[in-house]
């Protein structure tokens, strides 16, 4: 909010929010913006996203699915976690903890039998589980992925050997669940829910005297050619996912199934579902969607109003969400000239903001306990790590902008001049910023170079002036710069007011 002091109008932006699309474009918080990319507001300050880190070496083809198989008993603790890639039809392994770093995927072999030299399709579901040792020992931990048209194998942990798993059909999904493995999206049975005997991932055999301790499957109809696309373990209960329905499934053993459906719609984009506590995330046609354990509703979409109308629609099923540090990250395709996801929305649920980064490409996410990996959509075959914080890590994304909301400062009946810009700027290295006053007459600009030392106590108040006469302005600050930098303190616009 302006204030009225001698003839001059002030408004302070004590700090950075994030992004705010909706509602009345004129006089809004100036905290937060109306249009921003490649930014973050870590704290309230200002500063760039940080440059993320390509990981491994390249394939020569897109990663389409990206997996990790956690080997607790393996004797190396830097060999514990296996990636798993899936790629033109094959499957790679890569052990990110390697010493040196990796250099080199490995091709796993196809299991023993397998018809044909390939796989035909790279789009897997996985499940992390175990397999009962052959003899004695600890169990082994096994990757299981499934799809509908391959069926389901399994890669072994101790070994990497693959092996096939026999199922009745083909899961295009599969999820645990009052651990057994259930599977869905069957293409000739969409409104079937199969499940395997309990603690055997490799049983899907029926015990007709005893059903709880064998495999069973439950049908859950709609009647309008929809089909079960998801599967999520919540809390105590599995949820089952139809792209226009949801479906809570209560109970641990076969006498207790219950189906119950939920409110408000399903998930359309089954690869956007997320889980985060007490919540699962989702995307829909017209932007962010929650389910709350009762109902599906909208979830904040005003904050990105203008980015889910930017959405390309014909693109929406190769949408992408995941959850990690308190945060939802949802790689979209945006605007017509998209041929693939092109940027990543993020909410970030400790500070209730939504900001947007367009300067990576997301294929699939893969959240692990200690990083966040993506693969590359714009460059075949690359695996990257996501970074957060160009301040800490050092390495700043290469071009970013920030743009206010438009003001007249509350004062419509006053032609505006003179506008002076206070503002603080810290840099690790030197580093130049744009300020430009826009207004709806012309744009004016100013190049700040700040020059070491700028950080601390060292990095100075910098006033710059703008020129000109006008009612309205808004302010965009932009850099291009990998230095890190960020805005300390908010800003200060002074501005001489001249009533009518």
């Amino acid at each position: 909010m302006a204030t009225l002091n001698e003839g001059q109008a002030r408004t302070n932006i004590t700090n950075f929010i994030g992004l705010n699309q909706y509602g009345n474009p004129l006089n809004g918080d100036p905290r937060y913006a109306s249009e921003s990319r490649n930014m973050e507001t870590i704290g309230g300050m200002l500063q760039p996203c940080a440059a993320c880190t390509l990981l491994t070496p390249p394939l020569d083809h897109p990663i389409e699915t990206l997996a990790r198989l956690y080997r607790r008993w393996y004797a190396t603790e830097a060999e514990k976690e296996v990636l798993i890639a899936a790629s033109d039809g094959q499957l790679y392994a890569l052990i990110p903890g390697d010493t040196p770093a990796p250099t080199v995927w490995t091709l796993l072999d196809l299991p023993d039998g397998w018809a044909g030299t390939e796989y035909v399709n790279n789009h897997w579901s996985w499940v992390a589980y175990e397999i009962p040792p052959e003899g004695e020992g600890d169990p082994v931990d096994v990757l299981l992925l499934s799809n509908a048209d391959d069926g389901m194998i399994l890669v072994r942990g101790d070994d990497l050997t693959t092996e096939t798993v026999t199922t009745p059909k083909k899961f295009g999904v599969i999820a645990r669940y009052a651990e057994r493995i259930w599977g869905g999206a069957i293409p000739d049975d969409p409104d079937m829910l199969m499940y395997s005997a309990p603690y055997d991932p490799l049983d899907w055999t029926a015990d007709i005297e005893i059903p709880e301790d064998g495999a069973g499957e439950i049908n859950q109809p709609s009647w309008d050619g929809d089909s079960f696309t998801a599967l999520h373990q919540f809390g105590q209960q599995l949820i089952a996912f139809k792209r226009t329905r949801i479906w809570r499934i209560l109970g641990t053993d076969p006498g207790e199934y219950a189906f119950k459906e939920q409110y408000g719609g399903g998930a359309p984009f089954y690869r956007t579902v997320a889980v985060d506590g007490e919540r699962i995330f989702m995307l829909g046609t017209d932007g962010v969607r929650i389910y709350d354990g009762a109902a599906v509703q909208p979830f904040y979409q005003q904050f990105a109003y203008t980015v889910f109308q930017r959405m390309k629609q014909t693109l929406l099923d190769g949408a992408f969400g995941c959850v990690w540090n308190n945060k939802y990250y949802l790689a979209i395709p945006l605007d017509s000239t998209a041929t693939a996801n092109n940027a990543v929305l993020i909410y970030d649920a400790v500070e209730n903001t939504w900001l947007l980064r367009d300067d990576v490409a997301v294929e699939a996410f893969l959240p692990t306990e200690s990083a966040l990996y993506y693969t590359s959509a714009a460059t075949p075959g690359r695996i990257w790590q996501w970074q957060e914080d160009s301040w800490t890590t050092g390495t700043a994304a290469a071009s970013c902008e920030w743009v206010t909301p438009w003001t007249d400062l509350g004062f419509k009946n006053c032609e505006k001049s003179g506008l002076e810009l206070y503002v603080t700027v810290e840099v690790a290295a030197a580093a130049t910023l744009t300020f430009t006053v826009q207004t709806e007459k012309k744009s004016k600009i100013k190049t700040y170079a700040v020059a070491l030392p700028a950080t601390g106590k060292s990095a100075k108040q910098k006033l710059l002036r703008f020129g000109g006469s006008f009612r309205m302005f808004r302010l965009k600050i932009s850099s291009t710069t990998t230095v890190p930098w960020r805005i300390i303190g908010g800003l200060q616009l002074l501005t001489e007011l001249d009533a009518d």
